[in-house]
C-alpha cells in the first residue's frame, strides 16, 4: 500500500475523531524558532495527555529527525510540526508495544489494531504508519 493510499485509509478509519485533531486545532507554530521550539513542547504535553502516555523529551538542531525508542526522545533538525508529528508517532508505536496498549495507534479500535503494521512498503517497522499519520493530520488541519 502506497503511503497516498494510507493517508485516505487514515482519513476514513479516524476523520474527525483521532485525538491529535483536536490538539492541532488552531495551533500554529511561531515563526522564531525559539516560540516554534516551545510552541511544539507545549503541543508535545498537550499529545501525551491525550493519550495518556509520557512526554517524550524533544531536541532541535540535530542532523538528522529521529526517535530513540529505548530513551524516549524526539531530535529534530528544526522546529518543524510535521517531522514532528511523525517522530511522535513512533512514540506512540513504541509505547503501544513496549506497555501492550494494543489499539493506542488505532485510537482504540481494536478490530483494526494491526492495519498500521500491514501492507507496508518501508522495510522500517512502523514507518509507513508514522508517515502517513503525520501527512493525514497536516491534510485534515488545513481543511
Amino acid at each position: 500500500m502506497r503511503i497516498d493510499d494510507r493517508v485516505e485509509l487514515y482519513k476514513s478509519l479516524f476523520g474527525k475523531d483521532c485525538k491529535a485533531l483536536d490538539a492541532l486545532k488552531g495551533f500554529v507554530l511561531p515563526m522564531d524558532r525559539i516560540g516554534a521550539l516551545e510552541a511544539l513542547r507545549e503541543l508535545d504535553t498537550t499529545l501525551s495527555d491525550l493519550y495518556m502516555v509520557s512526554i517524550p523529551v524533544i531536541t532541535v538542531w540535530v542532523r538528522d529527525n529521529s526517535y530513540v525508542p529505548e530513551t524516549g526522545e524526539i531530535y529534530l533538525t528544526e522546529p518543524d510540526l510535521e517531522a514532528f508529528l511523525h517522530q511522535y508517532r513512533h512514540h506512540l508505536q513504541n509505547v503501544e508495544r513496549k506497555y501492550e496498549r494494543r489499539g493506542l495507534t488505532t485510537e482504540g479500535k481494536q478490530d483494526i489494531a494491526q492495519i498500521p503494521y500491514k501492507d507496508t512498503v518501508c522495510m522500517l517497522r512502523g514507518e509507513d504508519d508514522a508517515i502517513a499519520w503525520s501527512k493525514f493530520l497536516m491534510e485534515e488541519c488545513r481543511r
